[in-house]
């Protein structure tokens, strides 16, 4: 029986997942499934700003996007997973797709400093991401307080788990990648390698 792939990209904020899960996606050809924008869909639908929101909002939003994850699973979809995932608060959810999926961890890497930079930038580049996330350090940037770098704790699974550097060029890089774990099971790509 073959298991659809479950490929978790993660890392801390402003460390490149989502534009990485975007471009493995093209490449893998696999749906991501993001908690940002799952979060954004529903903040939408209430039609209210993040300040305004129930406190229970991003509970709500990540069993959303596990319940999305577990259907797509469910139904041998294979799937590109990508949120900052940290390990207290993530690892046994993704624990519960252990022998249903085969799953892979790529943990985003970039220095600290640099992703805080990204985080800042992007949320000053684009005022609604406050209005969807609330992104409190973006709000101090702005205001002239100098942020410092929060903690991230990356989630540790028994699966094989690949970290990325994701500061200009990807290493590995998505070819290196699509060899290591799509290779293996037979998927054959035609066209230049």
């Amino acid at each position: 029986m073959n298991l659809p792939y479950l490929i978790v990209v993660t890392g801390r904020p402003g460390a490149g997942k989502t534009t990485f899960a975007r471009e493995l996606s093209n490449d893998f050809f696999m749906p991501v499934i993001s908690r940002d924008q799952i979060k954004e869909g529903y903040v939408q639908t209430l039609g209210k700003g993040h300040a305004e929101l129930p406190e229970e909002t991003n509970k709500i939003a990540t069993e959303i996007f596990f319940a999305t994850l577990r259907g797509l699973l469910t139904n041998k979809v294979s799937v590109i997973a990508e949120a900052a995932f940290q390990h207290k608060v993530w690892s046994t959810m993704l624990a519960q797709f252990k022998g249903q999926a085969r799953i892979y961890l790529l943990i985003c890497k970039v220095d600290a400093k640099v992703a805080l930079d990204r985080f800042v930038r992007r949320g000053l580049d684009n005022p609604q991401r406050e209005y969807f996330h609330g992104d409190r350090g973006v709000d101090m940037a702005r205001r002239g307080i100098e942020l410092s770098v929060g903690d991230y704790e990356e989630p540790r699974l028994d699966v094989p788990t690949f970290y990325v550097d994701t500061f200009g060029n990807y290493r590995p890089s998505i070819k290196e990648l699509r060899r290591e774990i799509l290779s293996s099971a037979g998927v054959v790509y035609l066209g230049n390698e």
